[in-house]
């Protein structure tokens, strides 16, 4: 997943921080999540300030299942699946940034389509093992969800 809906100006890139629809949009995502059955076992998200506020809103969201920041989610490289395998972590949901997450998941669903992470996109693949030898899409969320109606 990207992060969710950021300011566009601070200080630093790493204390950009979530707007108020930004956090609205991460919130109306978990129940989208919760209605595909999905039931990540941990969220990863990096160190940056949007990243781990999108991934504490997911995180108690979806029953407040644990954090684990690493610094590798900034890139998401394939350095990335290593780390997470190493981890031994089954089911993360990470929580990224452009480009890596949008060059990462276009990797694993194999460049078919590939896929162009908006802030609170999300994409699910069902893997083999990690680092996986095979990936497969199971779910994308190519746009934010919108707010419900009233």
């Amino acid at each position: 997943m990207r992060h969710s809906i950021a300011e566009p100006t601070v200080t630093t890139d790493f204390r950009r921080t979530l707007t108020p629809d930004g956090i609205r949009r991460a919130e109306h995502l978990v129940p989208h999540l919760r209605a595909l059955n999905l039931q990540p076992s941990v969220v990863v998200h990096s160190p940056l300030v949007r990243s781990q506020q999108t991934a504490e809103i997911l995180a108690n969201g979806l029953g407040g299942i644990p954090l684990i920041e690493l610094g590798e989610v900034i890139d998401a490289s394939s350095a990335l699946l290593h780390v997470l395998a190493a981890g031994e972590w089954q089911a993360p949901l990470v929580v990224g940034h452009n480009p890596g997450i949008s060059i990462l998941a276009s990797t694993l669903s194999s460049g078919e389509p590939p896929l162009s992470f908006r802030p609170a996109s999300f994409a699910a693949f069902k893997v083999d093992t990690l680092p996986p030898k095979s990936a497969t899409l199971t779910h994308w969320i190519p746009r934010p969800p919108a707010e419900p109606e009233p």
